[in-house]
């Protein structure tokens, strides 16, 4: 029985993001983003069967059918995006599709667009389609931009696909460009520094970045002056991998963030900025939300020998760990 296997890993945005929004990166050039594929990943395993069978995972929802071509997601719509990737492939006969995230939803980790990834990657073996990584993140990425309904950038797809830190700037042809950043050696040593913090409340991504998206087409100056500052900031982050220190890593970090809840105020909350606060006082010096804000996860930089106290802390708000690594590649697909 042939069965397929993919994963994709998640991602921490450290700077850039908004800018890998079309056609946002056409006017701010470069249009550099920065971020780190985490090896949280996305698992997708798709085998034969008798019916059209989708089971999540993490909400614990299965939807099935007697006729793959009735495939819909009026009655499930928390699974809108897997069925429209599957339904996107024009089925005809049954498969069987299991869905681990592999982060929270809502986390800000990019944990729909590593799904969107690491299921088209799938989906396209089962089918016997060959799709190169642009086509890849073009036909991820245009499945869910149907399915949240407002502009989608690009850097978790990117994150998804390639892994590891890298910078990325959209070229003026449509295609990226994909710097890897910072040494394996590096990598251990900013792993030690890196504490990843769940808030325990969800957020919907294309809230934020749709509202700054809207007033920059608007031509809005504050708004044109901040991503000029957000652009300033993912190169100062691009120098510092380059040199490899973690205290101007720390500095571009802070830089990215204080121009966000400028931006936005919506992009922090007060229990973020509480946690903030406090962790800044007990060994971290660099911090900010993950994705578009309001919730989900927060990226802190730490003394490596505070973490325990610091964990204390965090937990003691009611928030919660994860634990991280830099994912060593992007998505991968075999057959068993």
């Amino acid at each position: 029985m042939k069965i397929i296997h993919s994963e994709a890993p998640t991602r921490i945005d450290l700077a850039g993001g908004t800018l890998d929004i079309p056609p946002i990166y056409l006017f701010h050039r470069p249009a550099l983003t920065v971020n780190m594929a985490i090896d949280a990943k996305a698992k997708i395993t798709i085998s034969a069967a008798d019916k059209t069978v989708v089971h999540s995972l993490d909400q614990n929802i299965t939807a099935e059918w007697q006729n793959p071509s009735d495939i819909s997601w009026g009655r499930h719509p928390q699974l809108e995006l897997i069925l429209r990737l599957i339904k996107s492939f024009n089925p005809r006969e049954h498969i069987s599709v299991d869905v681990h995230s592999g982060v929270p939803a809502g986390s800000g980790l990019g944990g729909s667009s590593a799904i969107a990834i690491a299921l088209t990657a799938a989906l396209a073996r089962w089918f016997g389609k060959e799709l190169p990584d642009n086509e890849l993140v073009e036909y991820a990425k245009s499945i869910e931009t149907q399915t949240v309904k407002v502009p989608t950038g690009y850097q978790d797809y990117w994150g998804a696909v390639y892994g590891k830190i890298h910078a990325y700037e959209m070229g003026l042809n449509g295609k990226p460009i994909a710097t890897p950043l910072g040494s394996d050696d590096f990598h251990r040593e900013l792993e030690r520094h890196l504490l990843l913090v769940y808030t325990e409340k969800t957020r919907f991504s294309g809230t934020n970045d749709w509202e700054i998206f809207k007033k920059r087409i608007d031509g809005d100056e504050a708004t044109m002056r901040y991503f000029e500052e957000l652009k300033e900031a993912a190169l100062l982050m691009k120098d510092a991998f380059g040199k490899e220190d973690i205290h101007r890593i720390a500095e571009a970090i802070n830089q990215d963030w204080n121009v966000r809840k400028i931006m936005l105020p919506t992009w922090s909350t007060p229990e973020i900025e509480t946690m903030m606060k406090q962790t800044f006082r007990h060994g971290a010096f660099a911090g900010r939300v993950c994705g578009a804000g309001g919730g989900g996860c927060s990226v802190l930089l730490i003394d490596p020998l505070r973490r325990e106290e610091l964990t204390v802390l965090i937990t003691g708000m009611g928030m919660r760990i994860i634990p991280t690594a830099i994912a060593q590649k992007g998505v991968s697909v075999e057959e068993a």
